[in-house]
């Protein structure tokens, strides 16, 4: 048996693994000469790093039994970080309940009940957000929190993350974001415990692509797919790179959506129509490396309207990246559709600006404190999941025979991490080995 997998990132590569661990003739097609995808990483320094931030959550489980196959257990690391607000003009710590209740801008009767919700959604099953797919975020923020609460510390984010968007975004989303980070304190009075990989990422990545080629499965990179070759509207052929067309009995593609549509002919269908209605938001990130850091925080949330940024994510106030030799990781997303006309901002243009949103939330901070500084952009970084989402949710068996697709809008509703694009790669594998027993 023959599968091509179109996509070098977590999920493919979980895919590809899996695969080869059966003994399938696996061929991965990756269209940049890195493999990774949103977690690839570049040279910086003595080492490398993350395009874009990633961190481990203690209830990532996924994750964690593949790292002690591929004997990478010692290599994830543990720290309590502090999380961190920027409101009106300042600084605040935001990662305890005492942190709360320092909070000048709520009543002790918000601060009680913020604290009330926060216990019981962490406390809530998995499956619990089933019963609130259907009402709006800011609808159901307001009816847990209250109003006064929703308006200053949950509409910014989820409006500087989903722009337009927010109104109509699905509770179940935002209630797993909480849920997840809720996961990674074993008590309210708990700091919050993330983890890193030494290594980054990176050391995740390079084991699977040798483990996979071991098994005699191969990776090309550099090399981008041009169209998925059908048979008939049922029937798969093959992949197509460039003018040659290599024949697959399986194939699965771990590319964007909008992306796996473009290879594919105009089909008509159910499921071809739910699958355009999906919609995606893009992301430009600014990594800085800096001479010292913004704060003490790993995650700041930015709540003044200011500063568009989704957040300060001062990545070495989790992983040291000892390679830098006391240099420091700053990540600045913006979330913003690919049609928005900052998305194409020169690089110039766009350090610049968020260099001033630096120095609003610390007047200290100054240019020459860069060290240096790299912009990154995708299109599709983050796909909508409004209302009734899963209702339009696309299968990974798409009605192709032996066509099978991944997208981060399955992982409704959860977020997109290392962990459940590993956990997305094999139920895909899954499917495969079920349907060609």
């Amino acid at each position: 048996m023959k599968v091509g997998i179109i996509g070098g990132g977590v999920a493919g590569l979980s895919s590809a693994y899996e695969l080869s661990k059966k003994g399938i003739k696996v061929t991965l097609f990756e269209k940049n000469p890195v493999l990774g995808g949103l977690a690839s990483s570049f040279p910086l320094d003595n080492g490398f790093i993350e395009r874009y931030y990633h961190f481990v959550c203690l209830g990532d489980d996924p994750l964690f039994p593949l790292l002690e196959e591929l004997g990478l257990k010692n290599r994830l690391k543990w720290i309590k970080t502090k999380m961190g607000l920027f409101y009106d003009g300042k600084l605040y710590p935001f990662g305890s309940p005492f942190d709360l209740l320092k909070f000048p801008y709520l009543t002790l009767v918000e601060k009680l009940k913020f604290g009330f919700a926060l216990m019981e959604i962490k406390s809530r099953n998995a499956d619990d957000w089933k019963d609130i797919e259907n009402i709006p975020s800011p609808e159901w923020l307001i009816s847990k929190f209250g109003k006064n609460v929703y308006e200053i510390l949950h509409e910014p984010l989820i409006r500087l993350k989903f722009g337009a968007y927010a109104s109509n975004l699905s509770a179940a989303w935002m209630w797993a974001r909480i849920h997840r980070i809720g996961k990674s304190r074993s008590r309210i009075t708990q700091k919050e415990t993330l983890g890193y990989l030494e290594g980054g990422t990176k050391t995740l990545i390079d084991k699977l692509e040798k483990e996979i080629i071991n098994k005699g499965g191969e990776i090309i990179k550099g090399t981008a797919a041009t169209g998925i070759e059908l048979s008939s509207a049922l029937s798969l052929k093959g992949i197509k790179i460039d003018s040659q067309i290599t024949e697959f009995d399986a194939v699965i593609s771990t590319a964007p959506s909008p992306v796996f549509l473009n290879l594919l002919p105009s089909l008509a269908g159910t499921y071809w129509g739910n699958l355009k209605k999906i919609d995606s938001i893009g992301v430009v990130c600014v990594l800085m490396k800096t001479e010292k850091p913004l704060t003490e925080t790993f995650w700041l949330n930015i709540n003044d309207r200011r500063i568009s940024l989704a957040g300060v994510i001062e990545y070495t106030n989790l992983n040291p990246c000892t390679f830098l030799n006391g240099g420091k990781i700053i990540y600045l997303p913006q979330y913003l559709p690919s049609t928005d006309e900052r998305f194409s901002w020169d690089d110039k243009k766009i350090i610049s600006q968020y260099t001033e949103y630096l120095h609003t939330i610390r007047s200290d901070f100054k240019e020459k404190d860069i060290k240096s500084a790299y912009v990154f952009r995708d299109k599709y970084a983050q796909p909508i999941c409004e209302v009734g989402f899963s209702k339009v949710m696309p299968d990974i068996k798409t009605p192709v025979k032996g066509l099978y697709m991944t997208d981060s809008s399955q992982l409704h509703p959860d977020d997109r991490t290392i962990s459940n694009s590993i956990d997305l790669g094999r139920k895909a594998t899954k499917l495969i080995f079920d349907d060609f027993k």
